[in-house]
């Protein structure tokens, strides 16, 4: 007879997002102790705190880490705090996707030209965050309705959409009113992204043409 030795593998998951994942068979069992005695403050096993670099996951500030959240990799990618971001636009992998601060807009409008090279349309500013969430996020492609709605969520309005997108060299407009991340400009989403976030558009100054 055959014997087989199964993996035993802890995972912890926000709804369907796997968050953090370890193979250590103590923890595991130490874990299913926890679930069939109802208690949360059963002893774990000494392997977990042995070997914390067998999980992955998020973590404060660890180099070369690469969380699953995608909210994580996202401020991963802008270099922002989560708690930032999520206070600036609110990705979200469900309808409407993104809710923009009003704040976060304001001081927008405040540090930069309403027109010229350094200005940016509702429109442009709207599809960076989505196209960029999108991208980050695993999603299809935003659509141009889908940032109305959001631009809509604070009370703002553009009059020539089309056109704004169609303008902005790093962003690419698809078939269906679709809104595409220009991989090759990838770094001026991630700028405007930050500062939108921060509420600092001293970087951005200049390099929007």
């Amino acid at each position: 007879m055959t014997t087989v030795k199964a993996k035993l593998t802890v995972t912890l998951k926000a709804d369907e997002v796997l968050v953090a994942e370890i193979e250590d068979a103590a923890l595991w069992q130490s874990v299913l102790n926890a679930i069939h005695s109802g208690k949360s403050d059963v002893p774990l096993g000494d392997s977990a705190a042995a070997k914390p670099d067998q999980l992955t996951g998020p973590s404060n500030g660890g180099a070369g880490v690469t969380s699953n959240d995608p909210l994580d990799r996202f401020a991963q990618e802008v270099d922002i705090d989560r708690a930032v971001v999520e206070g600036a636009c609110s990705p979200t992998m469900e309808v409407p996707y993104m809710q923009l601060n009003k704040h976060n807009w304001e001081a927008m409008r405040k540090q930069l030209p309403a027109g010229g090279p350094q200005a940016l349309s509702p429109i442009v500013l709207a599809s960076t965050l989505m196209a960029f969430w999108f991208s980050t996020a695993g999603l299809a492609n935003p659509t141009l309705g889908q940032v109305l709605a959001v631009l809509k969520g604070i009370g703002v309005s553009d009059h020539n959409p089309s056109r704004g997108v169609r303008r902005a060299t790093w962003l690419i407009p698809r078939p269906g009113g679709q809104i595409q991340l220009n991989a090759g400009e990838v770094s001026t989403a991630v700028r405007i992204t930050r500062a939108f976030c921060s509420k600092d558009w001293a970087e951005c100054k200049g390099k929007n043409e």
